[in-house]
């Protein structure tokens, strides 16, 4: 059985070709997506992807999925996993309302930069790293309740050392730096603050759309994808799929507030 991880980040496995634009280990392979996936037509049985689909614009993830349909065989299972609209907006409805009944305010100032903070933000970390770390041991451990590991990798975001770039990031810099003079003198601080923001954006931080199990559905299905279903973090069409671990570690989710789907290659079944 063939499966395909697009964008895999730091979550991966051996069992299954790892693709990712800047790859994190000697076993993943260099890919940008928004480019095409490097398979024949009907060529593989799962295609998995997680929290990736919301920095591409609308018509880009259209392209996307269109490419996972065309590699996959009759069917063939993608899974989508995206930030949750639906679970993030109620979560932001019930912290309010708990808040104005006096309760503690921790989880409704969180749920706030869920809604807000990833698609808005102008610098990388946003200010969800800020806010964890002003944060108490007990109210990181309920935000936890929401972003799962992801609260880990947050905090971790502010106190990182920074690694020695290679030659081609620091080209990259001297670049970007030239370009930020000129406009200083061009412009004055204003146009140069907007060069800076523009940059940061285009750096594939940012979500670009949010979805909940309705948009996301007649999206799959827009791209040519049958029975669109909405699973957990374990359950899945794949065979064996929990003991992948990609989604969740003994069980447990590394992101809870995530909006698990999966659907199959329209033409086919099995």
């Amino acid at each position: 059985m063939i499966l395909v991880n697009v964008g895999c980040g730091a979550i991966f496995h051996p069992d299954w070709i790892n693709l990712d634009s800047a790859p994190a280990a000697p076993g993943v392979r260099a890919c940008d997506a928004r480019g095409g996936l490097p398979f024949a037509d009907a060529s593989v049985d799962g295609v998995y992807h997680a929290h990736m689909l919301e920095h591409l614009e609308a018509e880009d993830a259209r392209k996307f999925l269109a490419e996972c349909h065309r590699i996959l065989r009759p069917g063939g299972v993608v899974r989508v996993v995206v930030p949750d609209l639906e679970g993030i907006a109620q979560a932001y409805l019930r912290e309010l309302a708990a808040v104005r009944a006096g309760g503690e305010a921790t989880l409704y100032e969180w749920a706030r930069l869920e809604l807000i903070d990833q698609a808005a933000r102008s610098r990388s970390g946003g200010k969800m790293a800020g806010f964890l770390a002003q944060l108490t041991p007990a109210q990181v451990a309920r935000v936890r309740t929401r972003a799962g590991a992801e609260t880990d990798a947050i905090l971790a975001m502010s106190g990182a050392r920074r690694r020695r770039p290679g030659l081609g990031k620091i080209w990259l810099r001297a670049r970007r730096e030239s370009a930020r003079l000129l406009l200083l003198a061009l412009g004055g601080r204003r146009m140069r603050a907007a060069f800076d923001e523009g940059w940061f954006r285009q750096s594939g931080e940012v979500h670009r759309v949010m979805y909940d199990e309705l948009a996301l559905a007649r999206l799959l299905v827009a791209c040519g994808f049958a029975e669109p279903r909405k699973v957990t973090a374990v359950e899945s069409r794949i065979d064996g799929y929990a003991a992948y671990e990609l989604d969740a570690v003994a069980g447990v989710a590394r992101k809870p507030d995530s909006l698990y789907l999966e659907a199959r290659r329209g033409d086919g079944g099995r």
